[in-house]
């Protein structure tokens, strides 16, 4: 490749990778954190917060600019990890099945639905880099960088979003005394008729804001209107400014929410989400147009939370908590300081042994190795990557690689110097040889980086991608880069002795 060719595909591949890490640079060094804290913000957080449509439209700016950047992981930055256990029996039950008679392909087709409707609903909270992966055949790991409400997060999670109608039987609720109550649960079962079933209200509150269990009531088991008519719901204000969730039903849902309504007035109408009535407001006139709200003393987080859970529907498979982590947001930050701390020493014993040994050649290897790191980032901005404690290690192990390359190209060169009075000659042959060397000793670590990037996950994953590209960066640096330096030092004829570049 000619000098000139070579400079022309310097220059295009830094100015690709400034553009590729302007996000990165602009959202960590020149956004406050005012204003990173506000970008997390959901919009309909913002309209309540009484934002305008200019500062709003500001910070949509700033989400998308904080997508465009490299991400700090859950190790990092602090956040939640939930891991999720699927129940395929109630899948299996449902379909008219035993759970042996589940093919793999149910299976992995229900364990995908429950991954798409997952990230649905988490996007709610606004994380910038959420982690939903499957693992195994039957687990999810949720990782959510930045999160700081686990409780919110798991009952927004583990809400099957089954919601259901039910007429409410006065006559068998109101029947209902102290002794047919042991340590609030219901036990008197004969007062309920075969074609009732028993409820409780969940419209308290705990002293930690958690809805717990209250009274208990007698519903009919006929569902008068399925939860999956509905085709829309939001949040709104009820006629005294409380906070309720209007929905909205599909053709066939209003026809049977005006006939229902038509036919029960002045009776209660019991709202069930997941087996819990949350609230039972008392049918005045008939409901036409398929549009209703649900009132049940809501939060504004709450009504949002229910909102998203009934728009995007049920999940397909209950599943359960079996492994929770939250990790502070101090922790992270010391995690970020100890990986930042490992990779400047790295780096600096690194640089003080290269320009030790080989002088002015080992201060342009220190160079090399400056935008290698920066090339790296650059690259994994538009990937969207999110970098972890083992992707630092995988940075720091390129170091280790970048100057490994250079020592093999230094190593030749002094060997041309034994062999050539030229310099120039002796440094053109070096790269010469050096290169299928440098080449070869790469190559396979390409393939085992691939090989994790493919297989692996999570962490794993995290250190071959940067392992992966700070190879083949470091390639690009070596051979073009560095080459293209000692190519002007020698038009330029700043060096005629090799002892101006090595000792």
């Amino acid at each position: 490749m000619s000098h000139n060719l070579r400079l022309a595909f310097i220059i295009i591949g830094l100015a690709i990778m400034g553009w590729f890490i302007s996000p990165t640079v602009r959202w960590y060094f020149f956004t406050s954190d005012e204003i990173k804290e506000e970008s997390n913000l959901s919009l309909d957080e913002m309209i309540n917060q009484e934002f305008s449509k200019e500062r709003i439209d500001e910070l949509n700016s700033y989400k998308r600019l904080r997508s465009e950047a490299v991400n700090l992981g859950l190790d990092l930055q602090g956040g939640i990890r939930i891991v999720l256990q699927a129940n395929f029996e109630d899948y299996a039950t449902k379909s008219g099945k035993s759970i042996d008679d589940l093919t793999g392909d149910e299976k992995t087709e229900a364990m995908e639905r429950l991954l798409s409707r997952l990230r649905d609903r988490i996007d709610l909270f606004g994380v910038s880099e959420v982690g939903i992966r499957k693992q195994g055949d039957d687990r999810v790991v949720i990782e959510l960088p930045g999160a700081r409400d686990p409780d919110r997060i798991k009952d927004v999670v583990l809400s099957q979003g089954a919601l259901n109608f039910h007429l409410l039987d006065l006559e068998e609720t109101s029947g209902i005394v102290e002794t047919d109550m042991v340590l609030g649960v219901f036990t008197n079962t004969s007062k309920i008729s075969e074609d009732n079933m028993i409820l409780y209200f969940y419209d308290e509150k705990d002293a930690f804001n958690r809805r717990v269990r209250g009274a208990p009531v007698i519903v009919k088991k006929t569902v008068s209107l399925p939860g999956d008519a509905l085709i829309d719901a939001g949040t709104g204000n009820g006629e005294f400014g409380e906070v309720v969730v209007n929905f909205e039903l599909n053709r066939e849902g209003s026809e049977m929410f005006a006939l229902v309504t038509r036919e029960n007035i002045n009776k209660p109408l019991a709202i069930v989400l997941d087996g819990k009535v949350i609230s039972s407001p008392n049918i005045n006139s008939e409901i036409r147009g398929g549009r209703g709200m649900i009132q049940g003393s809501f939060t504004f987080e709450e009504a949002q939370d229910l909102a998203k859970i009934l728009k995007e529907g049920a999940l397909p498979l209950s599943v359960r908590v079996i492994e929770e982590e939250v990790v502070g947001q101090s922790i992270g930050a010391d995690s970020v300081k100890a990986g930042t701390t490992a990779l400047f020493m790295a780096f600096v014993l690194v640089a003080l042994f290269m320009i030790a040994t080989y002088r002015l050649s080992g201060v342009l290897a220190t160079v090399a190795m400056i935008i290698n790191i920066v090339l790296i980032i650059a690259v994994l901005s538009p990937l969207r990557f999110t970098i972890t404690l083992p992707g630092i290690a995988g940075l720091i192990l390129t170091i280790g690689m970048a100057v490994d390359a250079n020592v093999i190209i230094l190593e030749r060169i002094k060997e041309e110097l034994q062999r050539k009075d030229s310099v120039a000659d002796a440094i053109i042959s070096g790269y010469d040889r050096a290169f299928s060397t440098i080449f070869d000793s790469n190559i396979t670590t390409i393939i085992v980086a691939t090989i994790l990037w493919i297989f692996g996950s999570g962490p794993v994953q995290g250190f071959a991608v940067t392992l992966f590209f700070g190879i083949l960066i470091n390639l690009f640096t070596a051979v073009f880069i560095t080459r293209y330096i000692y190519e002007e030092i020698i038009r330029l004829r700043l060096v005629k002795k090799a002892s101006f570049l090595f000792i």
